[in-house]
């Protein structure tokens, strides 16, 4: 993933306009969102929450732990609300209140029960005491619904959308995180951007109007986000470049539908130096494809390394897989 909102995303936290990514909650509908981060993001990165997890996952950006926020089962509404419920029904309308118990006869009840018009007397046994300080007492609950008297609620979580209660553990829970840029991401903007200026002053040599971090009209007539757009209005030529560490063969694919659309020549510039499997290699080939890498000394070469796809096991999300997997012997 290197698209121009990440880029952008990315860069922010580099250059210090941003120092963190944290979660924003909305008292009112529970919802929990990353404004900093989505007015970085275009429409097309998809949901931030996702594309935050992405960047941890390959080590670009670290995560603190922040929260956690509970997803209703039914409906998928974010931020269920905590409750108690009544242990008879499971009905939430419940009431917390006193149990009074009087230590002479040992009569329980609730606070009503004592409290009458001459004083507080205890309704079994009649005796008149000067005050309720002088019972013993536990917390108790009242189902308004069924009318139990119980003294240890069940915990329940209450969805505020279509209002299901359900215990905490068949909700989805998603843990919360703030974010920040990791060693190996400020690594990876400056080459990013090291690329993306090299391929700029490139086509700028060669007389064509650049622009960086642009838009171009897809064949659906929307503004499709792109790295780099150059042209020569009068010799009609147009040039779409992209910016990745090591493509595979949908960034490819995207880039050259991108570049179709726009009636533009594609070129591809890998900062590994790699493309992931011979499938994209072949797809290269066949559209024609430019495809340049950064060297380490900062310049662009035209060749590159076809290597395997990198296993899922280093990531993140495969790490955790790995320590769940059974065991055998």
């Amino acid at each position: 993933m290197a698209s121009p909102g990440t880029v952008r995303l990315l860069t922010a936290l580099w250059e210090g306009s941003l120092d963190e990514i944290r979660p924003t909650l909305d008292v009112d509908t529970g919802e929990v969102t990353y404004p900093d981060a989505t007015q970085q993001l275009d429409e097309q990165d998809g949901e931030t929450f996702e594309v935050l997890e992405t960047l941890a996952e390959r080590d670009l950006l670290y995560r603190e732990f922040q929260e956690k926020q509970y997803i209703c089962p039914r409906c998928e509404a974010k931020g269920m609300q905590y409750t108690t419920a009544c242990s008879t029904c499971e009905s939430p309308q419940t009431i917390r209140t006193d149990r009074f118990r009087h230590p002479d006869c040992g009569y329980e009840g609730l606070r009503e029960q004592f409290v009458a018009e001459n004083g507080v007397v205890c309704p079994d046994c009649e005796a008149h005491l000067e005050s309720l300080k002088h019972l013993e007492s536990d917390a108790a609950h009242i189902c308004e619904d069924c009318e139990e008297v119980f003294e240890t609620p069940k915990h329940r979580l209450r969805c505020r959308e279509c209002l299901y209660v359900a215990p905490p553990l068949q909700t989805i829970e998603r843990i919360l995180y703030r974010y920040y840029i990791s060693d190996h991401g400020a690594q990876w903007v400056e080459e990013q951007l090291t690329a993306r200026q090299l391929m700029v002053e490139i086509l700028e040599a060669r007389k064509l109007e650049t622009s960086i971090d642009t838009t171009v009209t897809n064949g659906a007539g929307a503004e499709t986000p792109v790295h780099v757009s150059a042209h020569d209005d009068l010799l009609d030529d147009h040039v779409i470049a992209a910016v990745h560490e090591r493509p595979e063969e949908d960034d490819v694919r995207e880039l050259q539908s991108i570049a179709s659309d726009a009636n533009a020549r594609a070129t591809l510039v890998t900062t590994s130096g790699e493309v992931v499997g011979a499938d994209t290699a072949d797809v290269i080939a066949d559209e024609g494809i430019s495809v340049l890498r950064l060297t380490r000394n900062d310049t662009l070469r035209r060749e590159y390394e076809i290597v395997e796809k990198t296993d899922a096991r280093n990531s993140f999300v495969g790490r955790i897989a790995d320590i769940f997997k059974p065991q055998n012997g």
